[in-house]
């Protein structure tokens, strides 16, 4: 019997030796793949992070261009507004007016503001602009009467 019972004490430490060494080998496994699990996110954040520092650079980039943009555009409506802006006093060597209208147009301007600084007292009724009679103060309505009346 003894040499059964050494049989039998062998294969009960063969089969814990195996179930230990598969616990072991379990565990192993599960270590490496949770490492390789950790591996691949920081590769991933790390991927991230670079398309993050690619999208920021790309971003300073194009408003970098539109600034440029933006500037030649403020350049070139400044340019137009200088070549648009007409002077405002005439360059005409010729007056608009010949010199005789021109006199007449003064003295009328004259008389104008004389007549006005005849009016200043403000209870006053407003005065006529028209020289003499004109309209229905003119006398015409009342020949008018005397036609239609014959």
């Amino acid at each position: 019997m003894n040499a059964i019972a050494w049989f039998g004490l062998l294969v009960v430490v063969a089969v814990a030796a195996f179930s230990l060494g598969a616990y072991v080998t379990k565990k192993k496994f599960k270590q490496d793949e949770l490492e390789q699990q950790a591996n691949d996110a920081k590769m991933a954040l790390d991927q991230f992070r670079q398309d993050v520092a690619d999208h920021l650079d790309n971003t300073r980039k194009l408003v970098t261009r539109m600034q440029d943009n933006y500037t030649q555009l403020l350049n070139q409506v400044e340019q137009t507004n200088q070549l648009l802006v007409v002077d405002s006093t005439p360059t005409s060597a010729e007056p608009f007016f010949s010199k005789e209208t021109t006199e007449q147009l003064q003295a009328s301007l004259k008389n104008r503001q004389e007549k006005r600084s005849d009016r200043s007292n403000a209870t006053s009724q407003p005065t006529d602009f028209v020289e003499g009679t004109s309209g229905i103060f003119s006398g015409q309505s009342s020949e008018n009467e005397q036609i239609k009346a014959s």
